[in-house]
């Protein structure tokens, strides 16, 4: 096996298969970790669906996607952790759903202009959490 391929599996985690099992984590910081690569794996299962014609699939992902994100952000609050002491959790959330939002604004150009509401609410609950994390992070201390 190549050094390359070791270090893969190293660092390759399984993504559950829920966000129950993600809730059953004791460890509010894996959990918020873990809630954040689960809702980007929904948000490009919802890219998926849309380019099987699966407005339905969009649908279920877009929100599965939005709750695993407000999952994080309930998690880092349980941490008891200020992003400005301890910005690590903070700035991986802040990096991931901005990708996730630069990927949902190019989803958002593929779709027809009748199946954009689908995409509204939860793109705007991303936003939101992904503002609070950024702010966090760019707040001077008090």
């Amino acid at each position: 096996m190549t050094a390359v391929a070791i270090i893969l599996l190293m660092f390759a985690q399984a993504i559950p298969s829920s966000l129950d099992e993600i809730r059953a984590e004791p460890n509010p910081e894996h959990r918020a970790r873990v809630a954040i690569a689960f809702g980007a794996a929904a948000e490009r299962g919802a890219e998926v669906a849309y380019s099987k014609g699966d407005m339905s699939g969009v649908e279920s992902a877009l929100k599965t996607m939005a709750s695993a994100i407000e999952l994080a952000q309930q998690s880092l609050q349980q941490t008891g952790k200020s992003a400005l002491h301890h910005p690590g959790p903070f700035k991986f959330g802040e990096l991931r759903t901005q990708d996730m939002l630069t990927r949902l604004s190019d989803l958002d150009k593929k779709m027809e202009p009748d199946e954009r509401p689908v995409l509204e609410a939860p793109r705007a609950k991303v936003q939101e959490i992904h503002d609070q994390w950024f702010d966090s992070l760019m707040s001077k201390k008090k």
